[in-house]
């Protein structure tokens, strides 16, 4: 039966890549933009850091774009842990209802 070696590499993926640099958080700089730092590679090798641009109105369309692809076809995690004592009536709203108080 053939088989794959087993050192063999993963091929990075082709063209240009954006990534954030997860230690560093976005910011706003001092004209109200906001700056969200990254990586930019080619072909898998790293060529700079660089920062997002955004204007406040760009970035929050950005921030909802990424809630909904987030969300679509997906459980919120609270959805998850509190599996039926929740109710979720809307993206970040979570109704969790308090347990029946027992009389002695």
């Amino acid at each position: 039966m053939p088989t794959e070696p087993k050192n063999q590499r993963q091929k990075a993926p082709q063209g240009w890549r954006m990534d954030p640099i997860p230690s560093r958080p976005a910011y706003r700089d001092d004209e109200g933009r906001i700056r969200v730092p990254m990586w930019l590679t080619k072909n898998g090798r790293h060529t700079a850091d660089t920062e997002m641009v955004l204007l406040p109105s760009e970035a929050a369309l950005l921030a909802d774009n990424l809630a909904n692809a987030m969300h679509e076809n997906s459980r919120s995690m609270l959805h998850e842990i509190f599996r039926q004592s929740t109710t979720a009536p809307g993206p970040g709203v979570v109704y969790v209802p308090k347990p029946e108080r027992h009389q002695f």
